[in-house]
This record gives structure tokens, sequence and C-alpha cells, in this order.
């Protein structure tokens, strides 16, 4: 097989993949609502500024304040004036925000468990060994300006 019937071959069983059902819940955990209930468990629950989410989920500022005053009229997070700086405003996990977010990590533990064992840890074993080659791999396939199909 030649390298472009590798690439067409990788692009379309990535393409699968992103449309299974596992994914899409994975996805969650990733960006958005449940990304930043995630962050806020990471940070033990404690106050953390918008900025903060904002770094750390690697989105605009504007999309971190939509987020949090979304998750603040379901009632999972309480944002305050910070104490030490009155410019600076603090978003807090409440018990609700923590027990949705339990609730939608336990689903995917049981999700990925299931995952697990229906493709076997041998190859599990093994697609975590490529996955971990790839993320290593990042610098060398990051975008370099002037590189193929560079937007200009």
């Amino acid at each position: 097989m030649d390298k472009i019937q590798l690439r067409e071959q990788l692009i379309n069983e990535l393409w699968r993949m992103n449309k299974m059902d596992i994914i899409v819940h994975l996805m969650e955990f990733l960006e958005g609502e449940t990304a930043a209930l995630g962050c806020l468990i990471r940070h033990d629950g404690g106050f953390v500024n918008p900025s903060r989410i904002s770094e750390e989920m690697n989105i605009s500022r504007a999309r971190t304040a939509n987020i949090l005053s979304s998750l603040r009229k379901k009632g999972f997070i309480t944002m305050d004036i910070a104490e030490d700086d009155r410019r600076r405003m603090s978003v807090a996990l409440t018990e609700k925000g923590r027990t949705f977010f339990l609730d939608k990590y336990n689903f995917l533990v049981e999700y990925f468990d299931l995952y697990v064992e229906v493709i076997g840890e041998k190859d599990i074993a093994e697609l975590i060994r490529l996955l971990r080659k790839t993320v290593d791999s990042e610098k060398q396939l990051a975008f370099r300006p002037g590189a193929r199909g560079e937007n200009q």
C-alpha cells in the first residue's frame, strides 16, 4: 500500500471514529460546559478565576463567559467577586455541579471499560502505544508556515 492510500485510509478511519458514540461522549469532557466543570473539579472544587479556565480549556474569554453564565443559570457553579481583588471574579463548583459532572464521568468510565472488554486488553495497549507516539510527535506534526495546505 502506498502513502496516498495509507493517508486516505487514515483520514477515513478518523472520520468514522469521530462519529462513534464513545467519542461523542468523550468530546463533552474536552470542550464546553462539562469540560469547564472538569476544570473546576481538577482544582478540587476551589475558587478559580475565569481567565484560568479560559487558558486551561484553550478557548476565548468570551466563550468562557458564555459557558460560565450557562453553568451558573443551571446552578452548577457560583460566581463571586474575588475577596483579594474586587476586579476579579471567582468561580466555584456547587454540589449540584459536582454531582452532574461525576455522573457523566462515571458513565464514561463504564463505557471505556466496555470498550476495553470489546477490543481486548492487548489491542488497547497497542492503541495506547500508538496514541502516545502520536501525541509525543506533536512538535514534528505541528503546522509550519510555508507547509502545503497553508491558507494564504
